[in-house]
């Protein structure tokens, strides 16, 4: 019976002892360095037209491992990063998932607590150009043109798509669902050289959908065009707002 008393007074001392240590205090500091910039449109030399989560920027922080596990930085929808959690050190990085040409130059930064900017430039597949909204009675229609920046080896022009949101956030992951189905959706499906026959870079002919509306709501609207590469993101028109009259 002793032997079992001195047996719990050895298991309760332990336990004691493990909680003890996990409510060590943690004198790590907090990760506290920043990085910020822009992913820009190399042929205008404007941020990229993007929705929230279509592109990322990958990072590695190279300076205590020669394999580090990746990080995604998450890009706006005007074009921007920022990022004040990371640790101070040298990193890796690269713009990826985007609806533009692959990137082939990693980018060696290092970023400390002041903060550090960096600006990447990538070539979009797809401008679309000439966007207009008109609005004839509960009748919205979305009409533009597209624009190839690199004609040469330019995927299969998949599809282009209405988005329509009621607030100003607006693309592939913000949305109105009622639009999103194959009634609204201007299927294409061709090569660039199909459809710009003179090759001057521009398609020949519109892209044209029209969308019934509310009365007495305001919607925000773009088109989307998407081409046949790996990650299906959309190349985008600027937003605008249209207000619907009672």
């Amino acid at each position: 019976m002793e032997m079992k008393k001195i047996f719990n007074v050895i298991i309760a001392a332990l336990s004691l002892a493990a909680f003890c240590s996990c409510m060590q205090i943690d004198n790590f500091k907090e990760p506290d360095a920043r990085v910020y910039g822009n992913v820009i449109d190399k042929t205008t030399g404007k941020n990229m037209l993007v929705d929230n989560g279509d592109t990322h920027i990958r990072i590695w922080e190279m300076s205590y491992s020669t394999n580090p596990t990746p990080q995604d930085l998450n890009v706006r929808e005007d074009g921007s990063f920022n990022n004040n959690k990371l640790f101070a050190g040298t990193y890796d990085m690269l713009p990826l998932d985007g609806a533009y040409w692959p990137c082939d130059t990693t980018y060696n930064v290092k970023i400390g607590r002041k903060g550090t900017k960096v600006d990447f430039e990538v070539v979009p597949y797809l401008h679309l150009v000439d966007f207009t909204a008109t609005l004839d009675g509960l009748n919205l229609t979305l009409s533009c043109k597209l624009e190839a920046p690199v004609m040469e080896n330019l995927p299969q022009v998949v599809e282009l798509r209405p988005f329509l949101s009621l607030n100003k956030h607006c693309g592939a992951g913000n949305k109105i669902d009622y639009y999103n189905t194959d009634t609204y959706k201007i299927s294409v499906r061709k090569a660039w050289t199909k459809l710009d026959a003179d090759g001057d870079g521009v398609s020949d002919s519109e892209f044209t959908v029209t969308v019934p509306v509310k009365a007495g709501y305001t919607y925000w609207c773009r088109m989307g065009a998407q081409v046949n590469n790996t990650y299906k993101n959309y190349n985008y028109s600027e937003v605008v707002k249209i207000e619907i009259p009672q």
